[in-house]
């Protein structure tokens, strides 16, 4: 069972602690504390949680805190339900503060809540989910709703109608493959800056960060600063870059990657179609290997970026320009490829 003195929530079913909170330092200033997801493994033997699950959460869930949920439906699927609940994880007669339920045969999600032993309004919309496929959904809660994205786009805003801080267990049943259950993050400032605790992201980890550009987003990045700040990783997604940069290139939108070694950029690395997406979630995870930095955006493989510095020596993070951050993790490369 997870035990966290972080703000993330930690979730007791099937947990071997690989989660929890990774203490970091400000530069070379004071230790901060920087929160990171706490991740439900893949049972090792069927590679998917048994079917119905249900889960009780340690802490109370707080606003900005993301649940995801990853699985693949069946060819047959005619329907499954998400459930956010109180008390128990079962319909005994306590409240249900979000009831999801995505139906095949009818073509819709189904968004409602169970109070004082009674359903109330439902709420439809558009199933964006094929049977036989993989899905992605996220649900975020906030202080007045519960904010939910499917396969990376935004789908809802569900208004509570049961105070947030009721919600204390959660479960999943159906016609559904799960594979990963995960709850964490918080509302993260942007810039946002924090050292990396222990040895720093040396070989063998890897740095996840969850965000969504901006609507009118321009640019963002993601800095891995060694000891003396030096720029050992800058990864720069552009969004409507200047044309007359080159004309040759087709497209206005690309990712630089550099370094800045001594007070001076090297020379930039730009191969690859920008991944990322105003609007449009992301996973990005950045795997410290023993010669290079493997970059992969949602879960598919973008760039190599050979190092230019000690890769030992990295200990801080840096993230600036136009996006929502809502999500940070540090884990072993092991336990980012499951």
């Amino acid at each position: 069972m997870f035990r966290s003195r972080s703000k993330s929530v930690a979730i007791s079913k099937s947990s071997d602690g690989k989660g929890g909170t990774v203490k970091a330092g400000r530069g070379h200033g004071s230790t901060v504390r920087l929160p990171v997801y706490l991740r439900e493994q893949i049972m090792a033997d069927s590679k998917a949680y048994n079917i119905p699950y249900r889960s009780k959460l340690t802490e109370r869930i707080e606003p900005g805190q993301t649940l995801i949920i990853r699985g693949k439906t069946i060819d047959e699927s005619k329907r499954f339900n998400i459930n956010l609940h109180k008390d128990s994880p079962d319909f005994s007669g306590n409240d249900v503060p979000l009831h999801l339920s995505i139906r095949f045969d009818e073509g819709k999600i189904v968004y409602n809540a169970y109070t004082k032993g009674t359903w109330g309004k439902e709420e439809r919309a558009k199933n964006p989910i094929k049977k036989g496929e993989a899905f992605d959904i996220r649900i975020r809660a906030h202080d007045s709703k519960f904010q939910v994205s499917i396969n990376h786009k935004e789908v809802k805003n569900f208004e509570h109608r049961i105070p947030l801080n009721s919600v204390s267990h959660l479960s999943i049943d159906g016609d559904v493959v799960l594979n990963h259950v995960q709850w964490g993050g918080k509302y993260y400032p942007v810039p946002y800056e924090s050292g990396i605790a222990a040895d720093g992201l040396v070989p063998g980890k890897t740095l996840v960060v969850y965000g969504t550009p901006e609507k009118k987003a321009k640019k963002f990045n993601i800095n891995l600063l060694k000891k003396n700040g030096d720029i050992a990783l800058h990864f720069n997604p552009r969004f409507d870059e200047k044309k007359d940069y080159d004309p040759f290139i087709e497209s206005n939108e690309s990712v630089v990657r550099n370094s800045l070694v001594n007070g001076e950029w090297g020379n930039e690395e730009r191969e690859g179609k920008n991944p990322f997406e105003r609007l449009t979630a992301f996973d990005l995870e950045i795997r410290n290997e023993e010669f290079a930095f493997q970059i992969f955006v949602n879960g598919e493989r973008f760039a190599s970026y050979a190092h230019r510095v000690d890769p030992h020596d990295i200990a801080g993070l840096q993230i600036q320009g136009d996006l929502e951050l809502t999500g940070i993790q540090v884990v072993n490369n092991q336990v980012a490829q499951e």
